[in-house]
């Protein structure tokens, strides 16, 4: 279909649907407009029938008032003074037919009185005037002369002079009124000239036989005219017509019709426009969608690239030829890929037969070989030697039944043979083959013929496949499927009065290994731990790694629990020995779970977590050592369950307290300052310090949460103290990981108010060494801001002096290990001595931890220690106590005294 078609089709509807719209049209604006003026006639026609009803009830008015004695001159004068008529009206008042006669027809005064009601005359002529007049009579019902006659005698005119005082009439349109006998009585237009003669085509008017129609005729002045009459009510025979030019009628309703003709004439263009522009827009791409398949079904090498459309379906119609042509190019080139493949795999399986690496056969029912090829190759003998019966000698002997088995099935039910079994290879090793065959139709005696291929390669790797599923690919042990499934017969012999033991071994120290010497030297140093498990075990013992760096044993030794206990000591004791990976010297440590399975023994879910509750309970005590499983730890298992859950919620329902310990400046007796210490008031077991639960909410990652609500804590309650008195908030080593320590220790200050002067974080040195890296940006942050940073314990770590040495502390707490050792030459002297003599060079400040007696006070007071801190200086308190306290101690904190030994 051409351009120009499409476009005719899609535009030719619509041009004879607004050919017959106009022409619809058309018609109605015709009678619309007739519709009108024979409206116009209608309300004009209501006019001056209402001017005759005025009229004829102004003469009954005169009638009653003016009774017998009204004379002509006086009922003129009243309708004058009443009415405003003009100068050439008048009222007669008829005694008799003889005193109008010269004024009124000869039958109206006798018809008014024989009718008994008003009548209206037709056009009278009186001698003297130029224009005719029409008479209005009224019987009057007076007494004593009831043959009296009251008359309006007006001009004609007079009744077009109300219309156009009462209703507007257009210039065009012409009004006339005429009496019965079809003479103008009043006109629009020049009535002196045309009043009192005929009307033409009246006698076309009286043929419609009609009260109201419409007709067309010519005027006086010789112009067509459409006219619209209607036949008065109050004037019997009369009628008001309503004339209008040909010319302006037709105007009325032909200048919107030509307007309407016009704007479809402008539609039709732009009609035409858009479907031009869109039949291009449609199928020109088409076309070229056409063009473009034919030149794709014909195999033309270059093909031309596809216009662009802006419409959706016609792009989606594109983009699917052009897929189409990738999906055919595609198979193409995969047919013709395949194609070469195949031409290469007959020329591979023509060298390879040649070559011998398909041993190719042709034997008899009996399985007897009467030809074969490639035999030499794939067993080093000769081709002559597997004839006959030969050829099974070299057949596995556990698989010579299976084979023999599935030729003969293959034989009785003529189906093809394909089995797999092992033949000894020319290096005396067993490999697999995969022998198929089938019968050869129509031969003479029956004949079988098939080939050996070799499927050792394949069998290995569906070994390796199956070995795999089983056991850790790293370090070649069982995994956790395959240690489930033993443990399961291990509990089945169990119950049968065979024991054995489980052991659940875990690394210590291997998280550091992996975090600070990579996973590399993490995976060499788990390989390492294998070896020497092997060394330990027997082979009846299965070793499995259940990931990460935990390991579990299976002990087949009945002699149980004392074999669980030899080994495991001697598994500690090897894997605590150092190892030499990648230059690095690395010394860890194993916990050991065990549980002994015997014929109590449940199921295997059950045993693997009470395994894990004794190396829990391992762990706990110390790592590096044993322990058995006890009933009893699954209690404490649950407690710690319930613990957790308790310790989950103890934030939201707000259990957590904050206690505050004095710290006082040792050479002044001041009060320094507090430590903000954290405290649980658990609804059950009253109130619990941190080492109740620290461990348990750092396991469960509650620390950073619970770490800033405890900063957030002691900064609202510091603003509350002395300006000089400043707070000492410990950091967990998770807070100081968090990459937004640095925000929550602002947003606290800010949140307080409190001046960052007055702020300490305490640091562990255990801290410091897990995050070394990541919090030394962090803490010069806070540092700058104002905040002082302390190392907490100092001198229970391995690189105190180091950390001294690289990051500038504003302060260090010396453990209360030393001050437990201060006396007469005793060693904690020395260490208080020379460690507050070097932060007093460097320009630190010193705190000393567990000051308990006055007799230690005693002795921090003759070293450069700054601070002291300890029950003998006072408990932790609540922050409600506070107040009392420092106002107790406003200039000097005097000792309470020796502590009371524990």
């Amino acid at each position: 279909m051409s351009l120009g078609t499409l476009v005719l089709v899609t535009v030719i509807p619509m041009l004879l649907m607004g050919v017959i719209a106009i022409a619809l049209a058309g018609r109605e604006f015709r009678e619309s407009s007739r519709e009108r003026l024979r409206e116009t006639a209608q309300a004009l026609s209501h006019a001056v029938d209402d001017g005759i009803r005025d009229n004829i009830a102004s003469l009954r008015l005169l009638a009653n008032v003016g009774g017998n004695g009204l004379t002509s001159e006086q009922a003129t004068a009243l309708l004058r003074s009443s009415n405003g008529i003009g100068d050439d009206t008048r009222v007669l008042v008829l005694n008799s037919e003889k005193e109008g006669a010269g004024v009124l027809p000869p039958d109206l005064y006798a018809r008014t009185l024989a009718e008994s009601q008003a009548r209206i005359s037709n056009l009278i002529r009186i001698e003297g005037s130029t224009l005719p007049r029409v008479a209005i009579t009224l019987p009057m019902a007076t007494s004593g002369s009831p043959s009296r006659v009251m008359a309006l005698l007006q001009p004609s005119n007079q009744l077009i002079n109300v219309i156009q005082r009462s209703h507007a009439t257009g210039s065009e349109l012409l009004v006339a009124v005429v009496d019965s006998t079809g003479h103008i009585a009043a006109r629009s237009r020049s009535p002196e000239a045309y009043l009192g003669k005929p009307v033409p085509d009246w006698n076309k008017l009286l043929a419609l036989g009609t009260n109201e129609g419409l007709f067309s005729a010519r005027t006086k002045e010789g112009g067509m005219v459409i006219f619209a009459f209607r036949k008065l009510d109050n004037a019997p025979g009369w009628a008001l017509v309503v004339g209008q030019p040909i010319d302006s009628f037709d105007a009325g309703w032909k200048v919107p019709l030509w307007w309407m003709i016009g704007a479809w004439f402008v539609a039709t263009l732009a009609a035409f426009a858009i479907a031009h522009r869109f039949a291009q827009r449609i199928l020109v791409p088409m076309q070229s969608l056409v063009a473009r398949s034919r030149r794709v079904v014909d195999d033309v090498g270059h093909v031309g690239e596809l216009p662009s459309s802006s419409i959706r379906e016609i792009r989606e119609l594109q983009e699917s030829l052009l897929l189409a042509e990738q999906t055919l190019e595609q198979r193409a080139q995969d047919a013709q890929r395949l194609a070469e493949k195949l031409r290469s795999s007959e020329k591979r399986y023509r060298s390879i037969a040649e070559a011998g690496a398909l041993v190719l056969w042709r034997c008899n029912i009996e399985r007897t070989l009467t030809a074969i090829n490639g035999w030499r190759e794939l067993t080093g003998q000769s081709d002559d030697a597997a004839v006959g019966k030969g050829w099974m000698q070299r057949i596995h002997p556990a698989d010579l039944s299976a084979m023999e088995d599935a030729w003969d099935r293959s034989v009785s039910l003529e189906v093809s043979l394909d089995i797999e079994f092992r033949v000894m290879g020319a290096d005396g090793g067993w490999r697999w083959v995969r022998c198929r065959g089938a019968r050869v139709e129509g031969e003479e005696p029956v004949e079988w013929v098939g080939v050996l291929e070799d499927a050792d390669a394949r069998r290995k790797a569906q070994a390796r496949i199956a070995y795999l599923a089983h056991h850790d690919a790293l370090t070649g042990l069982a995994n956790r499927s395959l240690f489930h499934d033993r443990l399961q017969i291990a509990v089945t012999d169990a119950h049968r009065g065979r024991r054995s033991a489980l052991l659940c071994v875990d690394l210590d120290r291997f998280k550091d290994v992996n975090d600070t010497l990579g996973h590399p030297t993490g995976d060499a140093l788990l390989i390492a731990v294998t070896g020497r498990l092997k060394g330990i075990l027997r082979e009846t013992d299965l070793v499995a790694r259940l990931g990460g760096d935990e390991f579990a044993i299976l002990l087949g030794s009945e002699r149980q629990p004392d074999d669980a206990s030899l080994i495991a000591g001697r598994i500690i004791d090897a894997i605590k020995e150092p190892y030499e990976l990648d230059g690095h010297s690395i010394v860890i440590g194993a916990s050991i779970g065990v549980v002994v399975i015997d014929d109590l023994a449940p199921g295997t879910d059950r045993l693997l977590q009470n395994a894990d509750l004794a190396l829990y309970r391992a762990k706990g005590e110390g790592k590096g050592r044993y322990c058995f499983f006890e009933a009893d730890m699954d209690v404490r298992m649950q407690l710690r369950r319930q613990l957790e859950l308790d310790l989950r919620a103890a934030l939201s329902r707000g259990e957590f307290v904050v206690h505050y310990q004095p710290m006082i400046e040792v050479k002044s007796g001041k009060l320094s300052g507090f430590e903000a210490l954290l405290r649980w008031e658990h609804p059950s077991r009253g109130l619990l310090m941190p080492m109740d639960f620290f461990d348990l909410a750092e396991e469960i990652g509650l620390l950073i949460p619970l770490g800033r609500w405890i900063l957030e804590q002691a900064c609202r309650d510091a603003c509350s103290w002395p300006e000089r008195l400043r707070v000492a908030v410990n950091v967990s080593a998770s807070q100081l990981a968090h990459p937004r320590l640095h925000e929550m220790v602002e947003n606290a200050l800010a949140a307080s108010q409190l001046a960052p002067t007055r702020l300490e974080l305490e640091i562990t040195e255990n801290a410091l060494l897990a995050n070394i890296e990541a919090a030394s940006a962090t803490l010069l942050k806070l540092k700058v801001s104002g905040v002082a940073i302390v190392m907490d314990d100092f001198g229970t770590g391995y690189s105190s002096l180091g950390y001294l040495r690289a990051f500038p502390f504003d302060k260090v707490k010396i453990d209360k290990s030393f001050v437990r050792d201060l006396g007469p030459n005793a060693e904690g002297n020395v260490l208080i001595s020379a460690i507050s003599q070097l932060c007093a060079r460097l320009g630190i400040g010193t705190t000393v931890e567990g000051i308990e007696t006055a007799v230690q006070l005693a002795h921090i007071k003759e070293e450069a220690c700054t601070e002291a801190q300890g029950y003998l200086f006072g408990e932790a308190l609540p922050a409600d106590g506070l107040a009392a306290f420092i106002r107790a101690h406003e200039t000097t904190l005097p000792p309470r005294g020796d502590a009371p030994e524990a």
